[in-house]
């Protein structure tokens, strides 16, 4: 059997990551569609994601620093329901709350799915327990549309989202102002040339992105189109300055993240100069 380990830092205390580990509307903000819990020893831990019924029980619940859970799929011959178990260790720091994971009891065959789902999902967890939106979850059964990329195990396979849904997802996240959500779409070395500076690194890249805004008053799409790996948008970002001032925007995505991104829009429509 394999164990996949990993931890994250949340900006939230301890009892609120808490709640999101053990409460019905506190589960789906993060991960699946509908959750049935009973987050008790013996009770009842019930999350259907993109489909797939994962169904089993928790073991132990520590409020607030630990809660274990068994993990399986209904109606699978491999990783049945409760087969595995997932050990969530809820640790109080200086900026929140760091959180290990350890979920142990899988085949090697379920180890490559289960290792990507949670670097998938974990990251919403701190989106939403910091008081974010996590967005909308694209993980979902091949079939549903066309995947671009698959991760297999031995009983259901699932896909990651397109480039042109990563950008579509990190542009309704930003120009809505959920920059918290847009920035766990960005890659940490992202390299932005933007007009009349380049930006290297997510802090810079933030700080731009969360400057500007502020300032929408509304958007309009003009179009959107992808090319692999990349993907250009057309739009028109409205602020009090200018309504019909088009922006255009060019990706390029790495390992599911933003690692590029050409801005090109006319500042003076934005910010018109002032008469002396």
């Amino acid at each position: 059997m394999a164990e996949y380990q990993t931890s994250i830092e949340i900006a939230a205390s301890p009892e609120t990551v808490f709640d999101y580990l053990t409460t019905e509307d506190g589960m789906t903000a993060w991960m699946g569609q509908h959750a049935d819990l009973d987050p008790r020893p013996t009770g009842l831990f019930a999350v259907d994601i993109a489909g797939f019924p994962i169904r089993g029980q928790y073991l132990h619940v520590e409020s607030p620093t630990r809660v274990v859970v068994s993990w399986g799929v209904a109606g699978s011959e491999d990783l049945p329901e409760g087969a595995s178990t997932v050990d969530f260790r809820l640790t109080a720091t200086e900026n929140g709350t760091r959180v290990d994971l350890v979920h142990s009891g899988l085949p090697e065959t379920e180890l490559a799915g289960h290792a990507v789902g949670w670097e998938h999902f974990l990251p919403r967890l701190a989106v939403a327990a910091a008081g974010g939106d996590a967005g909308p979850d694209h993980w979902r059964p091949i079939g549903e549309s066309k995947p671009p990329t698959t991760i297999k195990g031995s009983e259901y396979t699932m896909t990651q989202p397109s480039a042109y849904e990563i950008v579509q997802d990190y542009h309704r996240a930003w120009t809505s102002g959920n920059i918290d959500r847009a920035m766990t779409l960005v890659a940490d070395d992202i390299v932005c040339r933007a007009p009349g500076e380049d930006l290297t690194g997510k802090d810079a890249y933030r700080e731009f992105i969360g400057g500007f805004a502020p300032a929408l008053t509304g958007l309009t799409d003009i179009a959107g189109f992808a090319d692999g790996e990349r993907v250009a948008l057309f739009y028109y970002p409205q602020t009090a300055a200018t309504a019909t001032a088009p922006a255009a925007e060019c990706f390029a995505i790495r390992d599911g993240k933003i690692s590029e991104s050409v801005l090109i829009f006319d500042r003076l429509s934005f910010g018109p100069p002032v008469d002396a």
